[in-house]
């Protein structure tokens, strides 16, 4: 099964292939630049995962997780726009904006205090986790803004 990165990079590739054919319109368009962000959003989030020190030192860990919080900081106020909203979607848009600021929140909480012990490997697993639980919430949260069908991925 395909990850989603891999979704949304069949799509955008589908949209730059379609060009050819075809000028898109301006919902068209909207779409593939939420795509594009997405894309850039999800990976950097996997080089975050993947540079992640292996160490017990807390000054090898320190300014890892201080760019990557920045980096999900960022993505709590940016790219707030959409199409028209009814105050339903106003709604959703807030409690899911709520939800990341949350899990945000939380991570943030637990890592304050974060003792690596001698496990080199554990800060790793500990942002592999972070990584894996905020991005989730993230997307719910951009789907309020544009909707991206993952099933019309080919």
């Amino acid at each position: 099964m395909a990850t989603l990165l891999e979704i949304y990079y069949d799509l955008s590739n589908d949209f730059d292939n379609s060009i050819l054919a075809n000028i898109p319109g301006p919902a068209e368009i909207w779409h593939q630049q939420e795509l594009l962000y997405r894309i850039g959003v999800l990976d950097t989030a996997k080089m975050f995962g993947k540079t992640a020190p292996q160490s017990a030192d807390p000054k090898d860990l320190c300014w890892h997780y201080q760019m990557m919080d920045a980096f999900f900081q960022s993505l709590t106020c940016e790219r707030r726009y959409g199409l028209g909203a009814d105050e339903n979607l106003k709604k959703q848009r807030e409690t899911a904006h709520g939800n990341l600021l949350q899990v945000i929140q939380d991570y943030k909480k637990r890592l304050g205090s974060f003792t690596p012990g001698s496990d080199a490997g554990y800060y790793k697993k500990t942002i592999t986790n972070v990584i894996q639980t905020v991005l989730p919430v993230w997307i719910q949260y951009r789907q309020t803004y544009v909707e991206i069908e993952k099933e019309a991925a080919k």
